[in-house]
Formats: structure tokens, C-alpha cells, sequence
């Protein structure tokens, strides 16, 4: 009985020890996410994903949120921390409808004297937009040391905006008080 017992605890090792690591992505909904990323240089980590929907039915896109990995996720939003926020479209959207979304909620989020305060640098970061496709990509990225909100459109920089308020306001719209989708901000701040 003992060898027996040894045999299958021999096996039973040999397979654990040769079973597949996890991975360095996750998949949602088609699209690989990185588990890990860097903002400027400095390594972040996947706190979470989760899938955009319109009329809780339609899909719209996959989001991936990315912090430093000693930042608790409730303390993401307001730490001056890099970030990124990676959409990938799983659908056509026009440039109209993400400006149209994005001013909803802030609406929501802040008061007139407070949009007045970011009502200019919101147009200009809203201006980098363009109607997306299936597979599209936007990167958002705060850049802590100059302070500096970046855009990008499938891997190539559409432009930036500066300010650590700006940041914490665009980022809101998915992680702050009122957000787009208490479900989605709940995803992206599972936890890395």
C-alpha cells in the first residue's frame, strides 16, 4: 500500500510542478488584458476589468484599470499615483457619443462653478476623440511628476492635458461617486 501511496504522490508532484503558470494576460469578452503595464516607466498592475454595456444588453467595450501595486484600489482616484485606463471597443461608437457620455457624467459629478474650473481642458481632451471601430483601442494615462493626463489611440499619442485635478475628474467618470456604471467601477477596482 505504501508504494502505491508514494507513486501517486510522486505523480501527483510532478504534475503540479509542470502545470502552466498564470498567465501574463486575462481574457474578456475576446480582448487579452495585460496583467501588468507601465505608466512613463514606472510598473503598474491590473486592478481590474470589466465590460461596458449600453442599455445593460449591448456591449460596448472592455476596460482594464492599472495601478501601483502597494495603492489600495478605494485609494486609486485619489492618490497621485500613475494610472492607466485601457478601452478596447468591442463595437462601432461615434466620437460624438464618447464626448456625449462623458459630459453626462460629469454633469453629474460636479457642480457648475466646479465644471467652470475644467469645462476648458475637458473640451480639449474630449477634442482628441475619434469615432471608434471593433478592436479600437484608447489608453488613458496620468502621469504624476508633470502632472500630465495622456490620450492614445491605438498605440499612438493624440495628445495630453496637465493637472492633477483634471485627472482625478476624468477619471471619475469610471471610478469617482456617480460613475458611468456602479458595476463597471466596481470591476476595475477588484483588487490586483
Amino acid at each position: 500500500m505504501k508504494p502505491l501511496f508514494l507513486a501517486v504522490a510522486v505523480a501527483a508532484s510532478l504534475f503540479l510542478s509542470t502545470a502552466p503558470v498564470q498567465g501574463d494576460t486575462v481574457r474578456s469578452q475576446g480582448v487579452d488584458i495585460p496583467r501588468q503595464a507601465e505608466v512613463d516607466g514606472a510598473p503598474v498592475v491590473l486592478f481590474g476589468h470589466g465590460v461596458a454595456r449600453y442599455a445593460r444588453i449591448f456591449r460596448v467595450y472592455v476596460a482594464a484599470m492599472y495601478g501601483p501595486e502597494d495603492t489600495a484600489p478605494e485609494d486609486l482616484l485619489a492618490s497621485d499615483v500613475p494610472r492607466r485606463l485601457a478601452i478596447t471597443y468591442l463595437r462601432d461608437v461615434g466620437a460624438d457619443d464618447i464626448r456625449e457620455a462623458t459630459r453626462v457624467v460629469l454633469d453629474e459629478q460636479f457642480n457648475e462653478d466646479e465644471m467652470a474650473e475644467l469645462a476648458d481642458r475637458f473640451d480639449s481632451f474630449n477634442a482628441l476623440y475619434q469615432d471608434v471601430g471593433d478592436g479600437d483601442q484608447y489608453v488613458y494615462e496620468y502621469r504624476p511628476d508633470g502632472e500630465e493626463s495622456r490620450l492614445y489611440f491605438n498605440g499612438e499619442l493624440q495628445g495630453s492635458v496637465n493637472g492633477a485635478d483634471f485627472a482625478r475628474a476624468y477619471l471619475g467618470i469610471w471610478l469617482g461617486d456617480n460613475a458611468l456604471s456602479d458595476s463597471l467601477r466596481r470591476d476595475l477596482l477588484s483588487g490586483p
